[in-house]
């Protein structure tokens, strides 16, 4: 089932998951009442399922990127920029707390996956602090100031920020609106990563932002030449901020409050 793009492949796989959700459940409780001991027919139903036909570590040239946020949903625009400012996933974006933001720095100490909060980020690694820039520092206002949650971006409902609630309801749209070919949600972080290098960061500060080990990632992954990049560098770095590479410390008022309290690793 391949030859789908972006848009179709989703749509498809949604309705396909949807139509499984019933059956699957039969299953469970048909092997539950009469203890069956038999392998699960749907364990490999998604190798099976339609594969969009782009590639996923796809990044934005800068305009694509502007396109794409004059026609996103204003609610999660701000969050959006955060990630593309910083890296952050979307389960540690689910995990950002107001007090996370303490001295000039937002400190990444847990994550959010299907609704679980982890203290236990994927590596040992990935408990870092990222400098609040001056651009950045205005996004975290913008986000301090909208809700009454602990919580930076608590999800319509209040609760746990969702990046799979975002693609269905806010990312695909906008993509699509703006005429940019769709990419995975996940190529925020690998677009900061691209930016950051077009920039010329020090790929070691770069390894330690994103959260890895090693420089590996950084150069087999990030590291590869997108055409027409090299030419967006003043408009990345006005929007990124002067300050982003040399990442000043920076000590919001609006945050006053949430950088009271201590924050330790």
């Amino acid at each position: 089932m391949g030859g789908f793009d972006g848009y179709d492949a989703l749509i498809v796989k949604e309705r396909i998951n949807n139509i499984m959700i019933p059956l699957r459940t039969i299953w469970d409780d048909a092997c539950s009442e009469y203890h069956w001991n038999l392998a699960d027919p749907f364990r490999s139903i998604g190798r099976h399922l339609p594969s969009p036909t782009h590639n996923e570590r796809e990044i934005f040239l800068y305009s694509d990127w502007k396109r794409v946020l004059e026609k996103l949903d204003p609610f999660y625009r701000t969050a959006v920029e955060v990630m593309i400012m910083t890296g952050l996933s979307s389960s540690e974006m689910a995990g950002l707390r107001k007090t996370d933001i303490k001295g000039g720095y937002l400190y990444i100490r847990t994550s959010v996956v299907r609704k679980i909060e982890k203290n236990q980020l994927k590596n040992g690694y990935r408990k870092r602090r990222i400098p609040i820039t001056k651009e950045l520092g205005k996004r975290l206002d913008s986000a301090t100031m909208k809700t009454e949650s602990e919580f930076l971006f608590p999800s319509k409902r209040g609760k746990y920020f969702n990046g799979e609630s975002l693609r269905k309801n806010a990312w695909t749209k906008a993509l699509k609106a703006a005429e940019v070919e769709y990419r995975h949600l996940y190529c925020l972080r690998h677009t900061f990563a691209a930016w950051s290098l077009t920039l010329g960061m020090d790929p070691n500060r770069l390894v330690s932002l994103m959260g890895h080990g090693t420089k590996k990632m950084v150069y087999e992954v990030y590291g590869k030449y997108v055409e027409g990049l090299e030419h967006d560098r003043e408009d990345i770095l006005a929007y990124m901020g002067e300050d982003f590479l040399l990442s000043p410390k920076r000590k919001s008022p609006l945050l006053a409050k949430a950088n009271s309290v201590e924050i330790s690793f």
